[in-house]
């Protein structure tokens, strides 16, 4: 159980090392995709940061959150980083509008979305 009351997952090295594959991979293709397809760009990022965050949890805490809230892995991820949980939020507060709706994201938004899934990335590496 995470702090705070989230569903949690225990990490193993090997889980933890295939999350870090993902963040690395979704964000390769998010630069790829960058500010001519921003809202594929955004997409990626987002899921790029949510997979960082987990190692992040995996090397400090030894889980990472599971459940479909992401105001509980942003919460899990503060407990421990809290610099990190605050790229995570901003990268989460995108995701519905790249996502999910009719508004296209904007080149801007798009740049960034890489900048904190980059930073979230270089924490994950730094630890793991």
């Amino acid at each position: 159980m995470a702090r705070g009351g989230g569903r949690t997952a225990d990490c193993t090295p090997k889980a933890r090392s295939a999350r870090l594959r993902k963040a690395e991979e979704f964000l390769e293709h998010a630069d790829l995709a960058g500010e001519e397809a921003p809202d594929t760009c955004v997409s990626l990022c987002v899921l790029a940061g949510i997979a960082a965050a987990d190692v992040i949890c995996c090397v400090r805490l030894g889980l990472h959150a599971t459940g479909e809230s992401h105001d509980e892995a942003i919460a899990l991820l503060a407990s421990t980083a809290k610099a990190e949980a605050g790229q995570l939020s901003r990268l989460l507060a995108q995701k519905s509008r790249a996502a999910y709706s009719d508004l296209q994201a904007t080149p801007s938004q798009a740049r960034q979305a890489m900048r904190a899934a980059h930073a979230l990335l270089q924490s994950a590496v730094t630890l793991a």
